[in-house]
């Protein structure tokens, strides 16, 4: 078990030195940079080729990659062009919230696709199981700034039962959530029910129901068991992607996440910030993922069997 965690907890530093370079080098491949701001309509060529130098931004792109990697292996993601603030300090108080949401989203998702996803699977080919397709090719098809909308509409304008923006009171999370959730909910419960269907007519499943065990703990502890592994996969991937992708969602209802900071930033071509707050993010999705890959050494026999001799 160890040799397994330690394995991938190795070819986690590779991954990470290739996305944030990736990242680095398509920020820089950006046209136009902070100094076109800070600098106006009436600042010199002099003056702006000066910024330049001071910023560091005339040196190659592998001695501003080198020196920026050096800074973040000490917590250093540099100072805002625009703000002047510390770029780290800014994402730290911006990843809760995002990770509340993300958070939110996820259990919302679980709690409507796991469900469905069974339920369609056990009921296959019936209404049970088109009600279940149907639901789930909604929550594919339907926007995500749509059905956002859709509800501060709904419910906060004509029924205000929720708030519409920000995150000032506990029922703040709940219309955001629901945004986020439902269209991780369609991916999952669809999923969800095509494992389900590999194993459910198994003939360890068969053997079970023939010693007298009930449908309901066939269903729940050995089909469901077995069936964890792809759902797990989709369930972490969509919960790395809501780490840094729920970028509409925190437009639309004001959320103060990392999304919102990212696009805010871009919009005032504030590099540094994009450039830190991307990198961080795709790391935390990258360390999402290596815990799902942990999470199936306690899942899969098979990896333990591997790993343990």
């Amino acid at each position: 078990m160890y040799k397994y965690i330690i394995s991938r907890l190795l070819l986690l530093i590779p991954i990470m030195l290739a996305v944030s370079f990736i990242v680095f080098f398509i920020v820089d491949l950006a046209p136009g940079d902070v100094v076109d701001i800070l600098a106006g309509t009436e600042m010199s060529e002099a003056d702006i080729a000066r910024i330049r130098e001071e910023l560091g931004l005339n040196d190659p792109l592998l001695t501003r990659y080198f020196r920026y990697m050096a800074g973040l292996v000490r917590g250093d993601l540099g100072i805002s062009f625009v703000t002047n603030r510390d770029v780290f300090e800014v994402y730290m108080l911006r990843l809760p919230a995002t990770l509340q949401l993300a958070t939110s989203g996820t259990v919302v998702a679980l709690l409507i696709a796991i469900p469905l996803g069974i339920n369609a699977a056990v009921h296959q080919n019936t209404w049970r199981d088109s009600g279940s397709m149907v639901v789930g090719l909604l929550g594919l098809s339907i926007p995500t700034f749509w059905l956002g909308l859709l509800m501060i509409i709904i419910f906060s304008l004509k029924l205000g039962w929720f708030p519409s923006i920000g995150n000032d009171t506990p029922l703040s999370i709940i219309l955001p959530a629901i945004t986020v959730g439902s269209g991780q909910a369609a991916l999952t419960m669809r999923t969800t029910r095509s494992s389900m269907l590999e194993v459910i007519r198994q003939d360890y499943l068969r053997t079970a129901r023939a010693k007298g065990v009930s449908e309901k703990v066939v269903i729940r502890k050995h089909a469901f068991k077995n069936a964890l592994i792809p759902i797990l996969t989709v369930i972490g991937t969509q919960f790395g992607v809501a780490l840094g992708g729920a970028v509409m969602t925190e437009t639309v209802f004001a959320w103060p996440g990392v999304g919102r900071l990212i696009i805010d930033s871009i919009n005032n071509r504030d590099t540094q910030m994009v450039t830190g707050a991307i990198i961080m993010t795709t790391m935390l999705s990258s360390v999402v993922i290596l815990l799902i890959d942990i999470a199936y050494a306690f899942v899969d026999p098979r990896i333990k069997a591997r790993y343990s001799k």
